[in-house]
């Protein structure tokens, strides 16, 4: 097992912060590293390792602030759809035959005359063009899928459950740029003076921190140190002492105060 690829610190320097040498604990410090970079993407509201990702929001305002700055760079921005792929099922029997799109999937649903249900997912990561997509669609059983226009997949508009028995639904998809429009990378707003007339855009862009920042990475490496304490520690013991040796738990508030001091800059205000 290894780290995350969204994890904040390394193996290496998470143990030279506890101290530990060998690898009996590499795995569950592994886990202690992984749990802890998510506490503090959930805290913080964003995801601080840098990553490719494709933003749909409501338009009907001149500014959108994308969810994970500062903004490395914006690949496509488009505020206008149209139809670029066409899903329609091939056995008039079925008794339910839909299409959706979500999550960086198409989603086909099909339930057969005798009751029996299939659902079959399509990553719009592994079948990047639409041509792509639209061939996966026709070698499922009960669908066929053809091009309308071809496009990147992940630029697909989100779609709920559509039925495709009575004729092909279009799934429409973002194709145009939309160039009027302003960044600033690091609040990662994205300004465009004529962007209220659009119901809707989408951004697709690279954000977060190449490097992690150092708050940030101290955090963190406070939450595993505290995570791997806890896996073994009766709560109900806040110091021990043997001999010359002794020790205090820190307080659950300290440490809390300690976290909120470091990442209090990184919040994304919601």
């Amino acid at each position: 097992m290894a780290v995350s690829s969204t994890a904040h610190t390394t193996l290496p320097d998470a143990k030279l912060f506890l101290g530990i040498t060998g690898t009996s604990f590499d795995a569950i410090l592994e886990q202690c590293i992984d749990r802890a970079s998510a506490w503090v993407d959930r805290h913080c509201g964003r995801t601080f390792k840098a990553s490719r990702y494709y933003e749909f929001r409501d338009g009907g305002t001149d500014r959108i602030a994308l969810k994970n700055p500062p903004v490395q760079a914006v690949y496509f921005c488009s505020v206008t759809k149209e139809s670029v792929l066409s899903v329609a099922s091939t056995d008039p029997t079925d008794t339910l035959a839909s299409v959706s799109v979500v999550n960086g999937e198409l989603q086909l649903t099909r339930r057969t005359s005798n009751g029996t249900e299939t659902r079959t997912a399509i990553s719009l990561d592994t079948y990047d063009a639409i041509s792509e997509v639209a061939a996966q669609v026709s070698a499922v059983s009960g669908f066929s899928g053809s091009t309308v226009k071809n496009a990147p997949s992940r630029y697909l508009a989100r779609c709920a459950g559509r039925d495709v028995r009575q004729g092909a639904f279009l799934l429409d998809g973002f194709t145009d740029f939309y160039t009027d429009y302003q960044v600033d990378e690091d609040s990662g707003i994205i300004y465009g003076p004529t962007m209220s007339s659009y119901r809707s855009v989408l951004v697709d862009y690279r954000g977060g921190f190449e490097t992690i920042p150092a708050d940030v990475e101290q955090a963190t490496l406070t939450l595993v140190g505290k995570f791997f304490r806890d896996r073994t520690r009766d709560a109900s013991v806040s110091s021990e002492s043997l001999g010359g040796y002794s020790y205090s738990v820190r307080a659950g508030d300290e440490v809390s105060k300690e976290l909120a001091g470091l990442l209090g800059p990184f919040k994304r205000i919601r």
